[in-house]
């Protein structure tokens, strides 16, 4: 139920950083029987909304992976609780029997059980910093769009005006200038969030690497299924580099 819950508080916040574009438009059919050499403009912005498009499927699909990954790393951590306790109650029961050697193993079998229960809550921290970085990247793929659709429309109007065609009786190119300036502020606003989402990411994945070679370094084994290094994500065009990448599984 919890797992359902999140999907569709996911599917929400997504579909919520939707936008229905510029506010001011102007119909293509003012422009149609402009050359499309003198449409160079319009042409590349139009190439730059198909990639931000593909950017931001990308994107949703990250998040979606993330919010799954969350489950399985709270899953992993209910599990090394339990450990901990089974642990515990071990090391009683050790101390019961005054055997210095079992009381001895027992205690070491606690303090590693523990450790990988600080792993598993490492694993989380970083979990939920991934999918918010991944929910950013969506929010920055979309204003990006939005962004772009208004500098679409800007070009339109300068074409009009330098065509001395006039859509509406008070249009102004001023009035398409400043809706892109906007629009492109919301842009590098969201994008810096999700600089800010990548970097505490990196330093979640940081922590959570640096406790799993610890507990390896204790076990004095292979790694153990699902108790692996995180691996980097895979860059995305025109977005930045995500988390370093690390040991795969």
């Amino acid at each position: 139920m919890r797992s359902l819950f999140r999907s569709v508080l996911l599917t929400s916040v997504l579909l919520g950083a939707c936008s229905s574009g510029p506010k001011y438009k102007i119909d293509d059919a003012l422009l149609a029987d402009v050359p499309p050499s003198d449409k160079a403009q319009m042409l590349q912005i139009q190439s730059e909304l198909n990639q931000a498009s593909e950017e931001k499927n990308k994107a949703q699909s990250d998040a979606a992976i993330a919010d799954k990954e969350l489950s399985v790393a709270e899953a992993e951590y209910d599990k090394a609780k339990a450990d901990v306790n089974m642990a515990k109650a071990e090391r009683d029961l050790a101390e019961s029997t005054k055997d210095l050697n079992k009381i001895a193993s027992a205690k070491s079998n606690l303090e590693q059980k523990q450790l990988a229960k600080d792993v598993s809550d490492a694993k989380i921290d970083f979990a939920k910093a991934r999918r918010s970085h991944t929910r950013a990247l969506f929010d920055s793929a979309e204003q990006r769009i939005v962004a772009l659709q208004a500098r679409y429309e800007q070009s339109k109007a300068q074409l009009a005006a330098a065509k001395g065609k006039k859509p509406t009786a008070d249009f102004s190119v001023s009035t398409f200038d400043e809706q892109a300036a906007t629009a492109q502020r919301k842009a590098d606003d969201a994008k810096m969030t999700a600089d800010k989402r990548q970097l505490e990411a990196t330093q979640a994945q940081g922590k959570y690497n640096q406790l799993f070679q610890k507990l390896q370094m204790m076990m004095g084994t292979q790694p153990q299924p699902g108790m692996q290094p995180q691996p980097g994500m895979q860059p995305q065009p025109g977005m930045q580099p995500q988390y370093p990448a690390q040991p795969t599984r």
